[in-house]
Formats: C-alpha cells, structure tokens, sequence
C-alpha cells in the first residue's frame, strides 16, 4: 500500500453541504490510512536494514528519520 498513490475522495462536480460534509471525514480517514501504512513501510524498511547490518556483523545504527 505504501508504494502506490494514496487515494482522496472528490467531490461531485455541484457539492451540496453534506457532500462537503462526507468529503471532509472520508479524506481525513483516507489520509490517516495512508500516514499509516507510510509509517508501516518505513519501519519495516529501517528493521530490515538493522537486520542485514547484524547479520553481516556490522555495528552501524540507522536511526528512523524524524518526519
């Protein structure tokens, strides 16, 4: 999920209020889903890395970059 575009809900082409509405909560969930699996594949990333550096005896520390 990390390596592909996130998706945003539009809004129909003459939005009422309620679409405004809908779109605000459906975009914010949307978007909390993406940071999220962001997140995940960064973690994922950084624990693996650590993993090949112990694996080959290395002593480098890689620290997560800070956001």
């Amino acid at each position: 999920m990390a390596t592909r575009p996130c998706d945003l809900h539009r809004l129909p082409p003459a939005p009422t209020v309620g679409d405004l509405e809908t779109g605000y909560m459906i975009r914010g969930r949307q978007i909390a889903e993406c940071e999220t699996a962001r997140r995940l594949a960064v973690d994922t990333l950084m624990a693996e890395r650590a993993a090949v550096d112990a694996a080959r005896g290395g002593t480098a520390s890689r620290a997560r970059p800070q956001p």
